[in-house]
């Protein structure tokens, strides 16, 4: 591994690393102890790989599978945010998947944290699930461009993860429990080391869990105080990195401003509008190719606004954001953009940020930062 590589993998390292981190810590503090009440499931997975875009179709030889572990913690309403949820589970799932591609793709390795959020009534013996976890994945034939320059679909060993499943899971007694689901997977750098097109994959799986410890769970359920709407104004700043689509160049900084007003319509969902200014230096690159005059920050800064949603869960909130460019000289990716990712309220005021920017199903780069809440 040469030094650059090193340094963008550390680099990317700690990025992921906050946001396992934030991820984690958020079902730890929300979990009902977890040395009396968990669950001990393996499952195994078949699928295949989801060809997004037609110049990576190459890598696709065949169907997928693999095996997980998982340690699951489950609640039992002892705090009131337990009971809005309807009782959620947390886990910790390890994961192997065998790619069908060796020589291209080889395997992917996955650690990563999930929540299980339940969306069926409580009160029935199966439980219907939806599955969210973010983490940690290593892709073990990552591109080269001596050893393995047909791989355009991840440049790096270490890779950003995520998981969206539905989720079955059925009692079989007090001590056992069916599971199985339907789920995707995606995974991929945010551009910090390219070609990133990323691995978006489709699986099914099947498995079967044992309850260690308290085997006969008793769900307390007490009178819950009525919600308030309210607006919630909220500032954000953040900075990313991003590599030019020729692979091992160099490295850009981005950085940006966001105000963003929601609405909570309850204690789960919130809706807004935001406003954001941002600049890019690998906007201001590409500008300065194709252009004879020097760049100033109106050339290269952009003015968006958006239409914002974001999933509250406790302490942690998954923001889905919708944006149209008010202001954007530089023509590339078009005039719309989009966010997904993750925010952690640190305390009642500060929140951390961890986003990917895209435009459509093109990731541009990982923003990471700080938000208070006005």
């Amino acid at each position: 591994m040469n030094k650059d590589l090193k340094i963008r993998t550390k680099t990317f390292l700690r990025t992921l690393i906050l946001l396992f981190v934030m991820h984690f810590s958020a079902f730890v503090k929300g979990q009902n102890s977890p040395g009396k009440d968990y669950i001990i499931s393996a499952q195994g997975h078949y699928g295949y790989i989801i060809s997004h875009r037609n110049n990576m179709s190459h890598l696709i030889k065949g169907h997928i599978y693999g095996a997980e572990l998982n340690y699951i913690f489950r609640t039992n309403g002892k705090k009131p945010w337990q009971q809005y949820y309807k009782f959620p589970e947390f886990g910790v799932c390890a994961l192997h998947l065998y790619l069908a591609n060796p020589e291209q793709l080889g395997n992917m390795e996955a650690l990563y944290p999930y929540t299980n959020i339940r969306l069926n009534k409580s009160r029935r013996s199966w439980k219907l699930n939806l599955r969210l976890g973010v983490g940690l994945a290593v892709v073990t034939k990552p591109f080269d461009r001596r050893t393995n320059y047909k791989n355009n679909a991840i440049g790096s060993y270490l890779n950003g993860f995520v998981n969206i499943r539905l989720a079955y899971a059925f009692m079989l007694s007090k001590s056992w429990r069916l599971d199985a689901g339907l789920g995707l997977t995606h995974a991929s750098n945010g551009a910090i080391a390219t070609p990133n097109l990323g691995l978006n994959l489709a699986t099914v799986n099947l498995g079967i869990g044992y309850v260690i410890g308290n085997k006969d769970l008793v769900y307390k359920k007490d009178t819950i105080e009525r919600f308030k709407n309210k607006w919630v104004p909220v500032v954000i700043g953040v900075v990313g990195l991003r590599e030019m689509e020729q692979p091992d160049g160099p490295k850009y900084l981005a950085f940006g401003a966001q105000l963003n007003v929601y609405r909570t319509l309850n204690r789960k969902n919130r809706l807004g509008l935001g406003m954001e200014v941002r600049y890019n230096n690998a906007t201001r690159r590409l500008y300065e190719d194709d252009s004879i005059y020097n760049s100033t920050f109106k050339d290269i800064g952009t003015v968006g606004t958006k239409l914002c949603y974001e999933f509250v869960f406790n302490r942690v909130a998954l923001p889905v954001e919708f944006g149209y460019y008010l202001h954007k000289k530089q023509g590339s990716y078009g005039m719309m953009f989009h966010r997904v990712g993750l925010r952690y309220s640190v305390t009642k005021r500060v929140i951390a940020n961890v986003t990917l920017l895209t435009h459509w199903a093109r990731a541009d780069y990982f923003e990471w930062g700080i938000g208070y809440v006005l």
